[in-house]
């Protein structure tokens, strides 16, 4: 896949014609997935390239930094997902007031002359100063670029709306199911392990305290949550725990991870969270024994839902593969 991180290096790259799938793409969920598969499809049935236009940074931190959103994933999880997508030429630029100063005239001409043949647009996604370029825009100018339209409706999951907002959301209040359900993943965490105050290993449960690495992150609701760890190559299931360990008062919100079938040090590496499942919300324990106790059934929790969650989803992908 060809990366390219700015509009000088755009101007100046020699490009091979392409379908470009147009967004902020600042989840890649599920419908964000369906707006580059749609693309793809059409870009492999016409010879083209498969182009992605997307920004490293959310439009709102150049624009009103104030109100710039958590993140869902940080640059290096995008640039990963998009070479899963199949991508061939990534185009991933920092959003600037430049940019936003552009008209959908002048947007639209960048991409023509970069070799765009087609575009494929969300139909809530918009371009241009002002947010003037729009779906409707394409569709009723897209003859004057010689550009094919391929626009994707809203997508939902039990009614819902799939959306970054709606999936932050989910994130906040602890509804990882949700998240996972709309993004089509879990909810990842990035973050490298830092020294704690080992208290888990003397409880019977060690735990990795992560240091976050993604820049404003959504931070889950406090609580347990059934989960994975990446490590390298090798995936663990976990129990994670989000909060300020209220037992032990005066701490800090932390992040704290207990792989299961893990004998190693951690210490100093990075390492990928993913929360499928809240178990529950964050308590306070009178007695050390109290707590000791409730991680022993969280523990049982955890692995049997996980247990049950990985056999739900063998067998949909098996029954995926009979069709």
């Amino acid at each position: 896949m060809k990366l390219i991180t700015s509009l000088e290096e755009l101007n100046n790259a020699q490009l091979l014609p392409s379908a470009a799938a147009l967004g902020t793409f600042d989840g890649v969920h599920r419908g964000h997935q369906e707006v580059i598969l749609t693309t793809k499809e059409y870009a492999r049935q016409h010879h083209l390239q498969l182009m992605v236009f997307t920004f490293s940074t959310h439009p709102l931190a150049s624009l009103k930094p104030e109100l710039e959103p958590a993140r869902l994933l940080d640059n290096e999880a995008k640039v990963h997902l998009m070479v899963e997508l199949g991508v061939d030429i990534l185009v991933n630029i920092p959003f600037t007031k430049e940019l936003a100063a552009r008209s959908a005239d002048e947007f639209l001409s960048l991409l023509v002359k970069a070799g765009v043949r087609a575009v494929g647009i969300g139909d809530n996604f918009s371009f241009g100063a002002g947010g003037r370029g729009n779906v409707h825009l394409l569709k009723a100018e897209h003859t004057r670029y010689g550009l094919t339209v391929l626009s994707r409706p809203l997508l939902k999951v039990d009614s819902m709306v799939v959306s970054s907002t709606n999936i932050r959301r989910a994130i906040k209040e602890g509804r990882v199911a949700l998240a996972r359900e709309m993004l089509g993943r879990p909810y990842e965490i990035r973050g490298k392990v830092v020294s704690g105050d080992h208290r888990g290993r003397s409880l019977g449960f060690p735990t990795a305290n992560l240091k976050l690495l993604g820049t404003h992150m959504a931070i889950p609701a406090f609580g347990v949550y059934a989960g994975s760890v990446k490590v390298g190559k090798q995936r663990y299931d976990a129990m994670v725990n989000v909060g300020d360990n209220p037992t032990f008062a005066n701490q800090e919100t932390r992040l704290e991870v207990h792989l299961f079938n893990f004998d190693g040090n951690l210490y100093g590496q990075e390492i990928r969270v993913e929360l499928w499942l809240r178990i529950r919300g964050e308590k306070k324990f009178s007695s050390l024994e109290k707590l000791i106790r409730q991680l022993q059934e969280d523990e049982k929790m955890v692995k049997s839902l996980l247990a049950s969650e990985k056999a739900r989803i063998a067998q949909e992908k098996a029954k995926k593969e009979q069709k």
